[in-house]
Parts: C-alpha cells; structure tokens; sequence
C-alpha cells in the first residue's frame, strides 16, 4: 500500500487538508475541506485531519469510525474559531476497508474492473462536520484489488466518474494522483475549487 496524498488551491486560500498514518499493518487516510462562504473552514478542516490522527488507534469498524466523526462535529460547533467542513475517514486493512464521511468528499473503491464502489452513496452535502447536527455515513467493505480515492468535491463536482476511474486504472498511483487535478483545470491553468485527494493501491 502505498497511498499518495496531493492538495491543489483553487482559490487563494486552500481549505482542502489530508492525511495518511501507517498504523502498524493499517493505513489510516482522511481528506477534509472546509465549508466554503463561511469563516473558519481552514480551522475546522485542520482540526478535522489533527482528530483523525490523534484517534487513528481508536478506529477498529465502521461505527467507531462514524463515531469519531460525531464527536469531532460536536467539538467543531463549540470552536469559536472553527466553522464547518465535510470529513472522509478509511482505514485500510489486509481483508477491508471501512470508514465514514459527512459531506460531499468521497470516498470510491475503483477495482481492476467492472463497476466502482461509492463508499459513501446515499450521504447529503449538508449538513456539515461542525454545524451541530452531522450525521455520517459509514462503510465497511471486503478487500478489491484496485484503487482507493478520497477526494473533496472539486474533483469529484468537476470532472465525470468516467474520467476519474479510467485516470486510477491506467496510471501508476504517483502518475494517476497528479492526472486526477489536471483533469478539473481550466487551460489557464486555474483550478474551479481547492482539491485533495488521495489515491492509494489496495
């Protein structure tokens, strides 16, 4: 496994944050951006990423996952700092992956072949970690050989499955990384939204 973290800015201030923790024959991968048009996104996605690290022994199934999400939504709402982000947490094992996320990050199981897995399917956009009232949805799946991608939404809202799937199929994971942002940016080499992602080989 070996899962390769890049973050792009779209706008002059990055709100996307990401991490990778090697946890003993674990990967534990979590991407957060923060909510954009309110204050305090930055904070509230570097305090998202920060909790994720400082719990990663914690995190044993999917519901201990989605758990630490609701505590970490709590904690956000209190934060006279902090305002809102969305939160994608997996943990990659030897025989499953499982998580959770709030928001509209994601997280897609892509296999060799045949059609990819939304990790994730079925969760709203709203409401965000930190408004007080996020409720994740978790996942728990057995091993696929192929890739996994965590990814705000500026990858995901901007480019088609399509694209993205065939991107992590067809390059090796350091090359499908940097395609998967070159895909979304406009000719003049802007981007329409800050993007982080993960792509790790599973």
């Amino acid at each position: 496994m070996k899962p390769i973290l890049l973050t792009a800015a779209g706008i002059p201030e990055n709100q996307g944050r990401g991490l990778v923790i090697h946890d003993g024959l674990r990967v534990v991968l979590c991407v957060a951006d923060g909510a954009g048009g309110l204050s305090g996104g930055t904070e509230a996605a570097s305090v998202a990423v920060e909790w994720v690290g400082q719990s990663a022994s914690q995190l044993t199934d999917a519901e201990s996952s989605a758990e630490l999400l609701r505590k970490l939504d709590a904690a956000i709402a209190e934060d006279a700092v902090a305002g809102e982000t969305t939160c994608v947490v997996a943990v990659v094992t030897l025989d499953e992956i499982f998580g959770a996320s709030v928001g509209d990050s994601g997280a897609w199981l892509i296999p060799t072949s045949g059609n990819h897995t939304d990790l994730a399917l079925g969760q709203q956009r709203k409401p965000f970690i930190g408004s007080g009232s996020a409720w994740p949805v978790s996942f728990q799946r057995p091993m696929q050989v192929g890739r996994l991608l965590l990814a705000t939404d500026g990858l995901l809202k901007y480019t088609s499955a399509a694209q993205i799937i065939a991107a992590c199929r067809e390059q090796p994971v350091e090359v499908a990384a940097q395609r998967l942002i070159e895909l979304v940016r406009y000719p003049s080499g802007a981007l329409p939204d800050d993007v982080t992602i993960i792509v790790n080989e599973v």
